[in-house]
């Protein structure tokens, strides 16, 4: 297990103007706001890879709704009976964008919420960019871990440190906060901003920007949990109102 100790402690700030709120007082659900990026869309078709017991997937209202999951943990059949446009494969992100998901297949919102790892995570980014049409929004889940010990690569590791330290949240978000870094880096053709008013979700779009940090992907491999708070810039956090005027904005 490899944990920083000095990372450790460090606390999260209380400024939500300036960071995800993790406690905020009337906090938009991660359905909140993948509803409203999809009310930009008159007759939206929805991905969500990562769904588990289906409370957003289920939640959320679009023209069509792909769910993919290794395992559902929620009768799906029924779901995909009784709601119109809903189809659930229990795969791999992986197995579906290379078998299942063909050449016509596109998407107006894909959100991502699989393995919270920033390998798989830039992974499904990658082929979520190939199935987006071209007014798409990707939103990614969990880019703001509320804690050192949730920031973990392993959730194996996040686990020693909880019970050590008494911590009884059990909260896992992994290390993809890197990729925030990645499409900040990488990613020119899009714009982004992290919603400022939840525990933190990227919402990406089509709109150039005209400059890039210069960075390594080895360097966005080694980010920390400490950049977090000293790169913050970075995250481009914002309410979820501005965000989506943003994205209005670009298509115009």
């Amino acid at each position: 297990m490899n944990v920083n100790l000095a990372e450790a402690e460090v606390q999260v700030p209380a400024n939500t103007d300036d960071f995800p709120s993790l406690k905020p007082a009337n906090p938009i659900s991660r359905n909140g706001v993948v509803q409203g990026v999809l009310n930009l869309f008159e007759e939206p078709d929805y991905l969500e890879i990562g769904v588990n017991r289906g409370v957003t997937f289920n939640a959320l209202k679009a023209k069509t709704k792909v769910a993919v999951d290794p395992k559902f943990l929620f009768d799906y059949e029924e779901v995909a009976r009784e709601v119109p446009g809903t189809s659930f494969h229990e795969t791999t992100s992986d197995d579906y964008f290379a078998r299942i998901a063909g050449p016509d297949t596109s998407f107006d919102v894909i959100y991502l919420d699989g393995l919270h790892t920033s390998e798989q995570t830039i992974r499904d980014l990658i082929n979520a960019i190939s199935f987006l049409k071209p007014n798409g929004v990707i939103v990614i889940d969990d880019v703001f871990p509320s804690s050192y010990s949730a920031s973990l690569h392993e959730r194996a590791d996040t686990r020693v440190l909880l019970k050590a330290s008494g911590d009884t949240s059990g909260a896992w978000m992994g290390d993809v906060y890197r990729l925030v870094f990645f499409v900040e880096s990488f990613c020119q053709q899009f714009s982004y901003c992290t919603v400022n008013n939840n525990h933190g979700q990227l919402i990406m779009w089509r709109e150039p920007r005209d400059t890039l940090p210069t960075r390594t992907l080895s360097e966005v491999g080694e980010k920390a949990y400490k950049d977090l708070f000293l790169e913050k810039d970075s995250f481009r956090c914002a309410s979820l109102d501005s965000i989506l005027e943003k994205i209005t904005a670009a298509r115009r």
